[in-house]
């Protein structure tokens, strides 16, 4: 296939969209098996309210991740020569890409938080969080015809619906409240979020597009519908703004968190929350960059009349294809995840899970399926080990720990453990760690008034209230009698 199809597939492979805010998020199922030992499991499911009295999360340090996973790892794109030199190995990156691909990269730092219990059965947050991600999705199909040409798909056509960008920057501002109903063996949590975006750059829902290729002529059949590229800063980045539009700017949103937790039994609790129900309009510095509905035979350019085969081939372009730019507001959803749990409580200390995650993509659930075992020694240790099954990475362990010095809380956790030792075949990343401030309290306990052993009294209307354990009636403490001196007798 010659250079100029090889260029607009690739221009359209750009272009080209998928359904927006329905994409892979991350996983983070390692931290999540310890539940409510750190303040980062409200994260993951509100209703994980933290252990202690007051807890505090400092700028940057009490919360870093970064989740990157491929297809591809380095082994794959590499090859030995006989020379014994590295070189690129195209023909196998291609050959290793699969029908739906892609590529993710999530990174968050916490900004601050705060939180508090206001009595044993009430707790509230306080939370400023950013959030970043950038991820692209391709067709095996399309990867392959822009590498080997169309010789392979001839009488077929590639659906370019498969092909996707969402990159976004945002930060979060949000209110949380957690309550326990011991009566009922339930704990429910409820987090409202403010959003403010800083940067976008997300492919529209609407497309449907393909690129068909006819026998013996080889000739190109395309049909584009709703292809449209959404960005918002990307202007700014340049700008003597910058600085400000990062501070506060006028692309706002809301979101929500909702969690519970039900102990079933003694050993068995049910858990189950819904993450990023929310959406963010995007109005400052919009562009939108969309190409006209149109369906069209290419042909190629006669070479030999062309001296600039770029500028020849440009121009053929762009008399097929129409594209405008417009400067309108747009919204897009949030990345919805969630997570339910089956715990059973072996013993006070020790816990088995077994965990699905949900993360929508395109309109489709991509799910991770784990078991784990999580064991709690005493105050000072939380340990948490998993295996699970991940999206386009397989089968793979995780572990996570929050080791407790004093008010000082470190904790370290990932999802992919199995390749971190070998570099070269490393095509996954799941990494997250921070120091929090725990605050358990302390100091004498409150007083015991014994108002749960109120009962009337056995003894009349004068005495009101008695006090009683079930079996016997306690008696208030009654004055002591007063002690008289011995009489002396008197002889008479």
């Amino acid at each position: 296939m010659n250079f100029k199809l090889k260029a607009l597939l690739l221009f359209l492979l750009i272009l080209g969209s998928a359904k927006l805010g329905q994409v892979y998020g991350q996983s983070g199922i390692s931290l999540y098996h310890l539940t409510n030992s750190t303040y980062q499991g409200n994260n993951y499911n509100p209703a994980f309210f933290p252990e202690g009295k007051t807890f505090i999360g400092l700028p940057v340090i009490s919360g870093v991740m970064v989740d990157f996973n491929s297809r591809i790892n380095y082994e794959n794109a590499i090859t030995t020569n006989e020379n014994g030199d590295r070189e690129w190995d195209i023909d196998n990156f291609v050959n290793n890409a699969k029908k739906k691909n892609y590529v993710s990269l999530e990174a968050e730092i916490s900004t601050l938080h705060v939180g508090w219990r206001k009595s044993p059965t009430q707790g509230y947050s306080i939370f400023i969080r950013e959030r970043i991600g950038a991820r692209g999705f391709y067709g095996g199909n399309l990867v392959n015809t822009l590498w080997h040409g169309n010789t392979s798909i001839v009488g077929d056509e590639i659906d370019l619906s498969r092909t996707a960008i969402d990159v976004r920057y945002y930060r979060e501002y949000g209110f949380g409240i957690w309550k326990s109903i011991p009566n009922r063996g339930i704990n429910i949590g409820v987090r409202l979020k403010f959003l403010n975006g800083m940067i976008s750059a997300v492919t529209d829902n609407k497309f449907e597009g393909t690129i068909g290729f006819e026998p013996g002529t080889y000739q190109a059949n395309f049909d584009l519908n709703g292809a449209t590229v959404n960005t918002s800063g990307l202007n700014i980045l340049d700008s003597n703004d910058l600085s400000s539009h990062l501070i506060s700017n006028g692309n706002l949103g809301a979101g929500i968190d909702i969690g519970a937790h039900w102990k079933i039994t003694r050993e068995l609790s049910a858990a189950v929350s819904v993450n990023d129900l929310g959406f963010i309009n995007w109005k400052v510095d919009p562009e939108n960059h969309q190409l006209a509905d149109t369906t069209f035979r290419f042909e190629g350019i006669n070479l030999s009349d062309v001296g600039n085969f770029e500028e020849a081939y440009l121009d053929s372009l762009k008399n097929r294809i129409q594209d405008t730019t417009f400067n309108n507001s747009y919204t897009t959803g949030l990345n919805t995840t969630s997570y339910a749990s089956l715990m059973y409580q072996l013993t006070p200390n020790d816990r088995f899970t077994g965990s699905i995650a949900a993360h929508i993509v395109r309109g489709n659930f991509r799910m991770i399926y784990s078991a784990a075992y999580t064991r709690k020694v005493g105050r000072v240790l939380d340990v948490s080990a998993n295996v699970s099954r991940i999206p386009q990475q397989g089968i793979d362990l995780g572990l996570a720990a929050a080791v407790n010095f004093g008010a000082c809380q470190i904790y370290m956790a990932s999802d992919k453990l199995l390749r971190i030792w070998d570099v070269t075949k490393i095509d996954a990343v799941d990494f997250r760690f921070g120091l929090n401030l725990v605050f358990r309290g302390g100091g004498k306990s409150p007083k015991d008034d014994n108002s749960d052993l109120m009962h009337p009294s056995p003894y009349g209307k004068k005495e009101k209230v008695e006090k009683s354990d079930g079996i016997y009636w306690i008696i208030r403490k009654q004055k002591p009698r007063p002690v008289y001196e011995k009489t002396k007798f008197r002889d008479t």
